[in-house]
């Protein structure tokens, strides 16, 4: 081989077969040309410009060496060189031509140089996306062993304190163990979702199926209606059948629907949307609470943030969104609602097997239930 190939580019055999080959055509078409250079006198250039094309187009694809590329390069010009200066000494070429001596590897010169530049910022790229990579498996690989590792001390610390709790006769100790299983419960929940977000960057995290979407809205509407109070509605079709992983799309509901609990207060309109378009869905829960400031729309879906005016949950609901959108080759939502909120959520393609290893809309209300 010639080359000193990208990463990528040296991947299969049949990739550095495919390049062996090239290297010899183009080493034959330039002894057939540097001959037919030599004996076409008086149209000598015409093949000559014709080795300068070939060479030109076969570095498009073949980024030699440097020292492969300069040995290429003036073996070339020396040859056409010698010939042309044989051509002009014996009156068979034109003074004037003996400038494409200089002019034709200049050119191809500038060529190669941008050539190189081009390739450098490849492999530059290449590298950085090796590292991102090796970045998010390690940042996968930490969460899951940190959420699988807080498990048994959480529960074993959890035992100690409902104990202390119930033999106990001192109230203030008693309320004091109640606040410390409250933070020990949320931090179980925490490892929970973060072993879950996790899971989700996993290649086969996914096992899609078929499923009425409309009637899981429908469903988890009913479930939240009628435990928390809020002025409960749903917006979404009779029917609209997905192929998605139906038991992340559950979680994925119960968390935009427990974000915009939290970011509401009694009083105020919760509603479930799912809205078919031409090619993919949104899933998301609309509310009529403060609202998301432009500032703080690029951060809700991170990992661990919470709103300034609300510090309840573990900050990684709206992060399990995000990771489950992507895994169905998704993408999350933030905008302002018609009912003068936020509506948050996730628009997810209706054909989730093409892209992984409109009805008319119904809507349903419902009372405040009392919690």
């Amino acid at each position: 081989m010639w080359d000193t190939p990208s990463p990528s580019e040296a991947t299969t055999p049949r990739t550095r077969a495919w390049g062996a080959a090239v290297d010899i055509a183009f080493a034959c078409i330039t002894v057939v040309l540097l001959y037919a250079t030599l004996v076409m006198q008086g149209y000598e250039t015409v093949p000559y410009h014709i080795l300068f094309v070939t060479f030109a187009a076969v570095y498009g694809f073949r980024v030699w060496s440097l020292p492969i590329t300069v040995g290429v390069l003036g073996a070339i010009v020396v040859g056409t060189g010698i010939i042309f200066y044989e051509h002009w000494r014996n009156d068979e070429l034109p003074g004037d031509e003996l400038f494409e001596i200089v002019l034709m590897p200049a050119i191809l010169g500038a060529m190669v140089w941008h050539a190189r530049r081009r390739f450098a910022a490849q492999r530059q790229v290449e590298h950085l996306a090796a590292r991102e990579r090796e970045r998010r498996l390690h940042e996968h690989e930490l969460a899951r062993d940190t959420s699988h590792a807080l498990r048994t001390p959480l529960t074993i610390a959890r035992g100690h304190v409902d104990l202390i709790r119930e033999s106990s006769d001192d109230e203030q100790v008693r309320r004091d163990a109640e606040v410390a299983l409250q933070e020990l419960d949320r931090i179980g929940r925490m490892a929970s979702r973060l072993l879950a977000i996790a899971e989700l960057e996993r290649p086969d995290a996914l096992t899609p199926r078929p499923m009425d979407l409309a009637a899981l809205v429908r469903e988890v509407h009913e479930r939240w209606s009628v435990s928390v109070t809020r002025k409960w509605s749903v917006e979404a079709p009779e029917s609209l059948p997905v192929l998605v992983d139906d038991d992340v799309i559950r979680v994925v509901l119960d968390a935009l629907v427990e974000n915009a609990v939290t970011m509401t207060q009694p009083r105020d309109e919760v509603r479930l949307v799912c809205r078919r378009f031409r090619d993919s869905v949104l899933l998301g829960v609309a509310d009529s609470g403060p609202g998301i400031s432009p500032d703080d729309a690029s951060l809700v879906f991170q990992r661990f943030w919470r709103s300034p005016e609300k510090r309840e949950g573990t900050g990684l609901g709206l992060s399990y969104v995000r990771a489950a959108a992507e895994a169905h080759a998704g993408t999350v939502v933030v905008a302002k609602s018609s009912l003068g909120g936020a509506l948050v959520g996730c628009r997810l393609p209706l054909d989730v097997e093409s892209v992984l290893p409109a009805p008319q809309v119904a809507q349903v209300g419902s009372g405040a239930a009392p919690a």
